[in-house]
């Protein structure tokens, strides 16, 4: 196709996948082997000065394989696939979207160093923030959609940071955050920015389109779409990649080869089915939004000119997403029974499968916040947090309107 750049869509079907050099194979085969045999001494030499001795992989050099947890021809292919969809230079693919963040905190941030992270945030990431990174002696600085540049700097008090870390839309809230903004006050401090893109996936958010360095997601969700792996994923700048890729190498958080080769097929269907979630999810937030006992509908579709985040939306985004979030009138008794009368969509943790699943933050996935925080944040006994799938919407709403009738 010469110079024509294609569309991620495109990329998702082949990238990576060479059938020259996998016996004719058209789909890349699994590859279950732990270690790999060197064709010669110096190709063995030449492995580790790059793995473990710290020389550069020279223009177009592939290095060849060793040991799975190093490296892996499938990993090789999601990587590509990935980095196509976020159009970004290369990708890893770790065994959890926590261990992703894990390693991209312990490269890039050191005792003393203060980073600014958005709130609300996934529980495990703040959880993360909390425990490891606070032992370590890392200042994390909180700050909401509200706050503006001069605000960040005031809450920094002439502190220079070394990250700025966002997840927009935030979980639960689906509150949305300035990409432009944040990657602007990071790039003034010579700081990394950092997105989690995980509740839009790359089919309605690219963060690097907007200034962002690196762009992470918990690929168990979206990504791997199918409620049958666990992983996560960076994607960014070959120069961030790199360092990153060797700290992968030592403490181990690499994938394995068949979670890599599961979302490897996911990635082929993620367009589809994000946009189908996505066409369900703005019928079912309409529908909520005139429901007597939903208090507070969150989903983008329902966003108006004037609402916060909606300018910042506009610019940013292609599409408002599946994640709707929404208050049961009453309290936890009321969710509680809500919950428990559900038939078709089931009540589990998670988010970003073909299937309906919801869950209540406040005793799930924020459950480690105190409670106070958790409501100023604005996540309630009775908010509940849907992962729209691929059911039928008619009968999703059905089932909705029965267990809302039984709250």
């Amino acid at each position: 196709m010469g110079n024509r750049k294609v569309d991620p869509q495109t990329s998702s079907i082949s990238a990576g996948n060479d059938p020259t050099r996998q016996q004719g194979a058209l789909r890349a085969p699994l590859y279950e082997s732990s270690t790999f045999v060197f064709r010669s001494a110096e190709e063995g030499r030449r492995y580790f000065e790059v793995v473990y001795g710290g020389a550069e992989p020279g223009p177009g050099e592939d290095i060849g394989y060793s040991y799975s947890r190093l490296d892996a021809p499938n990993l090789r292919v999601a990587e590509a696939r990935l980095a196509a969809w976020e159009e970004c230079d290369d990708a890893l693919v770790f065994n959890s979207g926590t261990a992703a963040m894990a390693t991209i905190f312990l490269r890039h941030l050191r005792p003393g160093d203060v980073m600014l992270y958005s709130t609300p945030i996934y529980g495990g990431t703040a959880s993360l923030l909390r425990g490891l990174m606070g032992d370590m002696g890392v200042t994390a600085i909180a700050y909401g959609p509200e706050h503006t540049a001069d605000d960040l700097e005031r809450l920094l008090e002439g502190r220079k940071p070394a990250m700025v870390f966002v997840e927009t839309p935030a979980n639960p809230t689906n509150a949305v955050f300035d990409l432009e903004m944040l990657a602007g006050v990071a790039k003034r401090h010579g700081a990394v920015s950092v997105c989690d893109n995980t509740f839009l996936s790359p089919v309605w958010q690219r963060p690097v389109r907007h200034g962002i360095d690196l762009v992470a997601h918990s690929a168990t969700k979206y990504l791997g779409g199918h409620s049958d792996l666990t992983a996560g994923a960076v994607m960014g700048p070959s120069e961030l990649i790199q360092p990153l890729r060797k700290l992968r190498y030592q403490i181990g958080t690499t994938a394995q080869p068949w979670t890599a080769w599961l979302l490897t097929r996911s990635l082929e269907t993620l367009q589809v089915r994000v946009e189908r979630q996505t066409e369900n999810a703005t019928r079912i937030a309409a529908f909520l939004s005139d429901h007597p006992k939903v208090e507070r509908v969150s989903h983008l579709s329902l966003l108006q000119p004037g609402d916060p985040g909606y300018d910042a939306y506009k610019r940013q985004a292609a599409g408002p997403g599946a994640m709707v979030t929404f208050d049961v009138a009453g309290g936890e008794e009321e969710c509680f029974r809500f919950l428990d009368a559900l038939q078709l969509i089931r009540h589990a943790v998670s988010l970003g499968g073909t299937e309906s699943i919801v869950s209540q933050p406040w005793n799930a996935s924020h459950s480690n916040i105190p409670p106070e925080e958790r409501l100023a944040l604005g996540i309630k006994p009775g908010t509940v947090r849907m992962s729209v799938g691929l059911e039928a919407a008619g009968d999703l709403i059905a089932d909705l309107s029965a267990a809302l009738d039984a709250a």
